[in-house]
């Protein structure tokens, strides 16, 4: 017999630490509720858990982006719902007026309530906002009276004017001017808004990127970022065949007092009397047409029917407007098709936003099966190295014993 050596307690020593750390093991993944608790556990399933993560993560943020979108064209399509009912009354008011059983003293008291409408679809376009940020474009509500479209110049605007346009056909590309919501014969101003509805930011998305000029917007080829163009919206557009082309041909339609000037039109600019607020632009001399005929152009821009006005009344002296005539929506048309692609937005979204919803569950699905514990099993290997543990320590203390019987030998 031998006692410098213990074999059989160094058996049950070694025994002993296996069992303790994989009763260790145990602990934590029962305690965390994880199987991957560090990279020793399993380095490529880590990976692959990480790269899942941040996937999910990734879909999380897009899926509030989302519904952040969401909310700012809810905003929006409610501010057109109520110009449409504005646009409604004044085109009453207006049916109304045509009546030969009103006289200029009626029909001016008909012209305040078109003036005080007509004001607040100017405050409704200038003011409507999230989060402090103008939704439509208003140039003359921000920039100051008789200014119907954004200043030339300042080409690279900053700051809370990042995203305003002078030309709502050039948001994407130059050549592409039907891409604008409301064609390629407006020229309009607008605001745009960039929304990042995707987990990454792709080679895709690089390439639709225009970062040209002072704009920063994406091409329709673009897979996790949209740009949302919300165009002009204020009475130079509704009550406009051209709204901001030529300001020596704003013709007033009422002061701001609220005189309806029994429908006597001025053809000269008004100055400085805030008057550009209630005014909207024709080119010709339409002030030499009846009162009829003012009120049927009148009714004319509200339906949307600026190709309903005679040729000459869209002129400029003898030269066509910019070697053409413009049809540019006006009135119920404008606001139809603005309503129109919000509505059809806010549809695309809501899909984007049940689409992610189903890939972060998904997604984190599969990471679980990676990283999270089996407990069942969790729990069969803890109890199992509960036993040995203690059947370990049991033999460590026999075998400690054993060696004590060497004593006998020499009493």
């Amino acid at each position: 017999m031998r006692i410098n050596h213990n074999i059989s307690a160094m058996i049950s020593q070694g025994a002993m630490f296996k069992v303790h750390t994989s009763l260790g093991k145990s602990f934590e993944r029962l305690s965390t509720g994880l199987r991957i608790n560090s990279a020793s556990d399993d380095a490529a399933g880590l990976g692959v858990s990480e790269n899942l993560r941040t996937q999910v993560r990734g879909m999380g943020q897009a899926l509030k982006n989302t519904q952040d979108a969401i909310a700012l064209l809810n905003i929006a399509d409610g501010a057109l719902n109520e110009q449409t009912d504005i646009l409604q009354r004044i085109r009453e008011l207006v049916l109304q007026a045509k009546s030969d059983t009103y006289t200029d003293v009626e029909r001016g008291y008909i012209g305040q309530e078109i003036a005080a409408l007509i004001e607040e679809l100017d405050r409704i376009a200038g003011t409507v906002n999230y989060n402090g940020m103008r939704l439509f474009a208003a140039p003359e509500y921000e920039e100051g009276e008789g200014t119907t479209l954004y200043t030339t110049s300042n080409p690279n605007p900053t700051g809370d004017r990042a995203k305003w346009i002078q030309d709502g056909r050039r948001l994407w590309d130059a050549g592409e001017y039907d891409e604008s919501v409301f064609g390629e014969t407006d020229y309009s101003s607008a605001h745009y808004f960039n929304m990042m509805i995707g987990a990454n930011f792709s080679d895709e998305d690089q390439a639709a990127l225009n970062d040209s000029g002072f704009r920063y917007s994406f091409d329709k080829d673009a897979d996790n970022m949209i740009t949302l163009q919300l165009g002009q919206m204020d009475a130079n557009a509704l009550l406009s065949a051209n709204p901001g082309i030529n300001l020596a041909n704003v013709i007033n339609l009422v002061d701001r007092d609220g005189t309806f000037e029994n429908l006597d039109w001025d053809s000269s600019f008004p100055g400085n009397d805030n008057d550009a607020t209630l005014s909207f632009a024709y080119y010709g001399a339409i002030n030499e047409g009846s009162v009829q005929t003012k009120l049927d152009y009148l009714l004319d821009l509200i339906d949307g029917r600026v190709s309903d006005i005679p040729d000459h009344n869209l002129t400029k002296g003898n030269d066509p407007l910019l070697g053409g005539r413009p049809e540019n929506a006006t009135g119920l048309d404008r606001i139809n098709r603005m309503r129109a692609v919000v509505g059809a937005t806010i549809n695309r979204f809501e899909h984007t936003v049940s689409n992610l919803t189903n890939q972060i569950n998904n997604t984190q699905a599969a990471e679980t099966v990676i990283r999270d514990a089996d407990f069942a099993e969790e729990s069969t290997v803890y109890a199992r190295n509960a036993i040995l543990t203690q059947s370990a320590t049991a033999m460590l203390a026999q075998a400690n014993v054993s060696q004590q019987s060497v004593l006998g030998l020499i009493r």
